[in-house]
């Protein structure tokens, strides 16, 4: 029998989750978008409003489910529902207006689960200045205790999305042998 593994994409309306999940999932990915009816009408004609679902097969090491769920406190009960075995977070940035509005909102949300957690900031949509949005993105991480890498990303592209993977396999690797040494000593 395999094993499932489970992924968390958060982030603002139009950061690039369901993009993200669509890039890389090996099934027509599920959306939960509808209309926007507010100001956030003026940027996109739909949003996520509970998440979004794909898979990816990792061949004998199993599958991995992909969540996308909004980053606005008033969904954060969803996280509940994607908690169990999930093995990191993707926390996306919509960097298009230069500012990193909607990470703050994010971080104040999810700072708590983030924190125990493998996490990536992955900034999207970058029209800017690169340097300065990585720096206001690791100040707000850093006023929230998070560490985590941030890196600069097309929610577009698989290979992109796989890099996200990577960086979270990589912390989680790290801290299963970081967990083992100390068992050890």
């Amino acid at each position: 029998m395999s094993a499932t593994h489970k992924i968390v994409f958060i982030g603002e309306p139009g950061a690039g989750k369901t993009t993200c999940i669509a890039a890389v999932s090996d099934i027509e990915p599920a959306c939960t978008d509808v209309e926007c009816t507010d100001e956030l009408r003026l940027r996109k004609e739909t949003t996520t409003v509970a998440l979004d679902y794909g898979e990816l097969s990792l061949g004998d090491q199993g599958r991995l489910l992909l969540y996308g769920l909004p980053g606005q406190a008033r969904f954060r009960f969803m996280y509940d529902v994607v908690r169990d075995g999930l093995l990191g977070a993707a926390v996306l940035v919509d960097a298009s207006g230069g500012m990193v509005h909607g990470l703050k909102e994010t971080l104040a949300t999810y700072a708590d689960e983030l924190r125990l957690l493998p996490c990536v900031v992955a900034i999207n949509r970058c029209t800017d200045d690169v340097q300065a949005i990585r720096r206001q993105c690791l100040e707000l991480l850093y006023s929230h205790r998070i560490v985590a890498p941030v890196v600069v990303v097309d929610a577009r592209r698989r290979e992109d999305v796989v890099r996200i993977f990577e960086l979270l396999f990589l912390q989680l690797e790290h801290s299963i042998v970081r967990e083992t040494q100390g068992a050890t000593t």
